[in-house]
């Protein structure tokens, strides 16, 4: 990690070209949004149902906006990572730790079970390249390959990698969707308009919760964030609040550099996950294969092979790594910061030395995937199920997660108030998320 004593503060970029050079942590999450949640997951919801659930992918994907520029702010108001501004929730405390940040902490690990999936799905995918290769032995391989890059620890390689893996395929996906027009499979307008009738087909009600829970900043994304804006050092730039216009405007400006980083995360989620769901809809669900088991990335290249030509598998397949990777890769990564600052916050003895928390988040980045892999082995013919549980684990974290952020919104001194606009936002995110929870809750419970 960067020390933030060497960054010193500074004035914020201007002009377009100013604020796009300066963004980073909304690439970095996009990396992980862009991932399983895309690949598998909508893919199986469009294969399932069809296009009448479009309305509900591009909700999934804008409506944690307001939520994670929040979050954002408060990291930049106050130099404070996601559990330190969970613990600023009042109420019940257990080791020096408010509840907020204990339900979110455990809600946050519980989404470990779609990660499990994604490391079985990336063995999987390798088997069907090099079938040669027992499929033990390739997520031993995976997990060896995250262990060794995330050993350095540096955020600038991390950014630099996963911004090359998302955009590249990323390109790809979308000339899908414009080849796929030229094939029996096109896209009408009829079909499209009937994705905005919003229904909710109850026999699709547990992937849509997963959808909810594992496209756009999902929880666990928005999780991550604020630590990678302290990696960037927008908190640092800002400096240490002071009632003077100088301070003001640097505040001022290096939040419109957060929003446009926010802007960018939730765009590419968008317009990957639409052209994702597009070719599960058209061609999966016309094809009638739904995507599971080990063989699940194989199943879904199909929206390559289909609207492109058979010649694309393999390039499917190399891009399907990259973006399930990435997710292994920034997962990890975060996920070792993350317990890290737990740790430190219940009071642990010793992580006031950084040297000491440097030397466990090495270790913890490399104890996590070692799990994982333990269970990976030990289930190899169910990784898009635990995929999808995971991911609805993601949907309810995001509830505890919304209230702490709206709560200490609320609570805020006048000068550090967000906009009443942007409060009138959050408040109709979490009204959405609720809402959208409860309903598909019910449609499961009485199916």
């Amino acid at each position: 990690m960067e020390n933030a004593a060497s960054r010193p503060v500074r004035e914020a970029p201007r002009g377009v070209g100013g604020l796009l050079r300066n963004i980073g942590p909304g690439v970095v999450v996009s990396g992980s949004v862009v991932g399983s949640g895309e690949l598998l997951v909508t893919t199986r919801m469009g294969a399932e149902v069809g296009f009448v659930f479009l309305w509900g992918v591009i909700l999934a994907c804008l409506v944690k906006f307001f939520i994670q520029l929040e979050l954002g702010r408060q990291c930049v108001l106050h130099n404070s990572t996601t559990i330190q501004v969970l613990d600023r929730v009042p109420g019940a405390r257990l080791g020096k730790t408010s509840w907020a940040a204990w339900l979110c902490v455990l809600g946050y690990f519980s989404v470990m079970i779609a990660v499990i999936g994604i490391l079985g799905s990336v063995a999987g995918l390798m088997v069907t390249l090099l079938p040669g290769v027992p499929y033990n032995v390739w997520a031993i391989l995976v997990f060896a390959a995250i262990s060794i890059l995330l050993y350095r620890g540096l955020y600038a390689d991390l950014e630099r990698m996963i911004t090359i893996l998302v955009a590249g395929f990323s390109l790809v996906v979308i000339g899908s969707v414009i080849a796929m027009q030229a094939t029996p499979y096109a896209v009408g307008g009829a079909e499209v308009l009937s994705g905005f009738r919003f229904a909710l087909p109850a026999d699709g009600a547990f992937v849509a919760m997963a959808v909810m829970g594992s496209v756009g900043a999902t929880a666990v994304e928005l999780f991550m964030y604020p630590y990678w804006v302290r990696e960037k050092g927008y908190a640092d730039f800002v400096g240490p609040r002071e009632d003077t216009p100088e301070w003001r405007a640097r505040y001022r400006g290096w939040m419109r550099v957060l929003k446009t980083d926010a802007l960018v995360c939730t765009g590419i989620a968008l317009v990957i996950t639409c052209a994702y769901y597009l070719l599960g809809a058209s061609i999966l669900k016309k094809l009638n294969v739904v995507p599971q088991g080990m063989e699940v990335v194989e199943q879904v290249s199909l929206i390559f092979t289909q609207s492109i030509g058979t010649w694309t598998k393999n390039v499917f397949m190399f891009g399907a790594f990259c973006t399930l990777f990435s997710t292994l890769l920034v997962f990890t990564a975060s996920s070792g910061r993350i317990s890290v600052d737990f740790l430190r916050q219940t009071g642990v003895a010793g992580l006031d030395n950084e040297a000491v928390r440097l030397r466990l988040l090495r270790a913890l980045q490399i104890a996590f995937p070692f799990l994982w892999l333990c269970v990976t082995i030990a289930t190899p013919d169910t990784p898009l199920a635990l995929v999808l549980i995971g991911a609805n684990a993601n949907n309810l974290l995001l509830i505890p997660m919304a209230y702490g952020v709206v709560h200490l919104a609320m609570r805020a001194a006048d000068a550090e108030r967000m906009s009443v606009w942007t409060e009138l936002a959050l408040l109709l995110t979490v009204w959405a998320i609720v809402n959208f929870t409860a309903v598909n809750l019910y449609l499961n419970w009485t199916r």
